[in-house]
């Protein structure tokens, strides 16, 4: 999912038919920015090559986000809850 985040923004950026982004989930219910904390720091910490790789792409979905060409709009359907 994060590698088509970063493909999406970056297709969009550089698509000149794209006036804006929309980024959005599916259903809903509830849109939730993090996890459990307490989870991903029982896996990892036994598997710091394995994290490094999961943050260098999670802050690459981020950076993709930040760096996009166009406008974009966060559509949350249903709660927020930041993890």
């Amino acid at each position: 999912m994060v590698k088509g985040v970063i493909a999406g923004f970056w297709n969009a950026s550089t698509d000149r038919e794209v006036v804006a982004v929309i980024f959005t989930g599916t259903g809903n219910a509830a849109f939730c920015s993090g996890g459990n904390t307490v989870e991903y720091s029982e896996y990892y910490s036994r598997r710091p090559k394995e994290y490094q790789d999961y943050m260098d792409l999670f802050n690459g979905m981020v950076d993709s986000i930040l760096n996009c060409k166009k406008p974009v709009i966060c559509r949350v359907n249903g709660m927020r809850v930041a993890g």
